[in-house]
């Protein structure tokens, strides 16, 4: 993978090196996922390109908080600066577990930033059956599957055709992590259309520039938010149809326990050790709930 350093300093500089090794211990030991790794370079890149920093060994708490500024300033969320902090966070204890000085840094001197809570805005399949009737096929599987699989834009994004086994799919989340969720007939029979006439090789939304790309998550959430304009919802984000997931669920009679297993959420131990059993068939019985006496609405 490539770092890209070479955009944000000279090879040169003392900082080069210090991140390039940086990086290639999270690539090569670590063993981070490529989502988390691009993640990880694109913050701390932006951190160096900003700050004008050419050793760590000059970096301050006062360079730091002018770099939360900035990202305060361009609109960002204090959830989203508070990830890429603890990015920043996490690189420089690396480096001074590598016995890297940094005379001028008080990590403990800098606290998160205060975080609005998430907005959750719900849809119900009323409403999802509104703005289906405004989109063409592409944007109505985006809508459908990303509200019948709960699934976050990222994962919607990075499905490709081998993910899709009869009705089941397979999804790849945080992590690098992956459970199942399952297509209704309606959805499976237009799927295989779609496949069929756009000729799907990989990428099930394979980019018009590059068919051996996917398209960009900036695309599929025009493509999303346009259709929901066209049906009266001007505030639209894809994170609502995730939300919309779950509480059509909680609607439909499911537990907590397979929303939770639904939604993929396995990143924390206890929520690991509460899920164990729930795959298989505790997973396709909470799609069969889901699609039982409903589906006809959508």
């Amino acid at each position: 993978m490539s770092y890209s350093l070479e955009k944000v300093t000279s090879v040169k500089e003392p900082i080069y090196q210090q991140m390039h090794s940086y990086y290639h211990f999270c690539q090569n030991i670590r063993h981070m996922s490529p989502v988390t790794l691009t993640s990880k370079i694109y913050t701390l890149n932006n951190f160096i390109l900003t700050s004008h920093l050419t050793d760590l060994w000059n970096i301050s708490n006062h360079l730091i908080f002018e770099w939360i500024s900035q990202q305060s300033q361009r609109g960002n969320s204090g959830r989203s600066i508070n990830d890429r902090l603890a990015h920043l966070k996490a690189m420089l204890r690396w480096q001074r577990d590598m016995n890297l000085e940094m005379p001028q840094l008080k990590l403990a001197l800098i606290p998160k930033v205060c975080e609005i809570p998430p907005r959750k805005v719900c849809f119900s399949r009323e409403q999802i059956a509104l703005v289906l009737a405004h989109a063409d096929l592409q944007t109505w599987l985006l809508i459908r599957i990303a509200f019948d699989c709960g699934l976050r834009i990222s994962e919607l994004q990075k499905l490709q055709i081998f993910d899709i086994k009869d009705d089941q799919i397979t999804i790849t989340g945080k992590g690098n992590k992956r459970r199942h969720a399952y297509l209704c007939p309606d959805v499976q029979k237009r799927l295989n259309d779609w496949i069929l006439s756009v000729k799907i090789q990989k990428f099930l939304w394979p980019s018009p520039i590059r068919p051996d790309a996917t398209l960009a998550t900036c695309t599929i959430r025009a493509y999303m938010k346009q259709a929901f304009q066209k049906a009266g919802f001007n505030n639209f984000c894809p994170h609502d149809l995730r939300h919309s997931y779950a509480t059509d669920l909680k609607k439909l009679g499911a537990t907590t326990r397979q929303i939770q297993a639904g939604l993929g959420h396995m990143s924390e131990a206890v929520t690991e050790k509460y899920l164990s059993d729930l795959e298989g068939f505790d997973l396709r019985e909470l799609y069969e709930l889901k699609y039982s006496d409903v589906t006809s609405q959508l």
